[in-house]
C-alpha cells in the first residue's frame, strides 16, 4: 500500500474525532494525545495536523502536533549557535507529537507528512522569526529518522534534536 503521491494533510477538526477515536501508531500516549486534539486546540496548547487517506478522505493515518518554544543559544553544539551571542535565547518551533497509524507504518506517510512539518515550521518562521525546529525523539528508530532529515542533537535532553530553519529546503 506504498503511496504513489503525499497524503492530503489539513488542520485537525472536532468532525475528526471519530477517526482519532480508532487511530493507533502502537504508542498509547501518542493515540490519546491525537483523541484530545479539540480540546488542545482549543486551550491553544498546540496545533494538530492530519494525514488522510488518500482513499478515504475521513480516516486519519498521521498526524503532527506543534507549538512554539525558545531555546538557549548556549545549548546548541559548536558551530550551530557559532553566529548567535551566547547568552541569546532564540524562537523555535516544537514538534510535539509525529506519528503514523500501524497499518500506514513503512509506506512512504511518515516521510512525506514529515516533510509537511517542516515546510510548515519554514512558513512559520518566516513570519515569526524563528531560529529552529527541536523535537524529542521517543526511540532510537525515530531518532535514526529525525537525523535522515538533519537534526542534530541539542544539549537538555538525551534524545532532543534541533534543526536550524535555515537547513530546511
Amino acid at each position: 500500500m506504498r503511496l504513489d503521491r503525499p497524503p492530503p494533510v489539513r488542520p485537525f477538526s472536532k468532525e475528526l474525532g471519530g477517526s482519532a477515536a480508532s487511530f493507533t501508531c502502537g504508542v498509547r500516549r501518542i493515540d490519546a494525545y491525537l483523541r484530545n486534539g479539540a480540546a488542545i486546540q482549543d486551550a491553544n496548547l498546540a496545533r494538530v495536523f492530519v494525514a488522510l487517506d488518500p482513499a478515504d478522505k475521513a480516516e486519519i493515518i498521521g498526524f503532527y502536533a506543534m507549538h512554539s518554544m525558545h531555546i538557549e543559544a548556549q545549548a546548541l553544539p559548536g558551530s550551530s549557535g557559532s553566529a548567535l551571542r551566547r547568552d541569546a535565547v532564540v524562537g523555535a518551533i516544537y514538534i510535539v507529537m509525529f506519528a503514523v497509524a500501524v497499518g500506514w507504518q513503512r509506506q512512504g506517510v511518515g516521510t512525506a507528512l514529515f516533510a509537511h512539518a517542516l515546510r510548515r515550521a519554514k512558513r512559520v518562521a518566516m513570519e515569526t522569526g524563528t531560529w529552529a525546529v527541536v523535537l524529542d525523539a521517543l526511540d532510537d528508530r525515530a531518532e535514526r529518522f529525525y537525523r535522515r532529515f538533519g537534526f542534530e542533537t541539542l544539549g537538555g535532553g538525551a534524545r532532543r534534536l534541533f534543526l536550524p530553519v535555515s537547513a530546511i529546503g
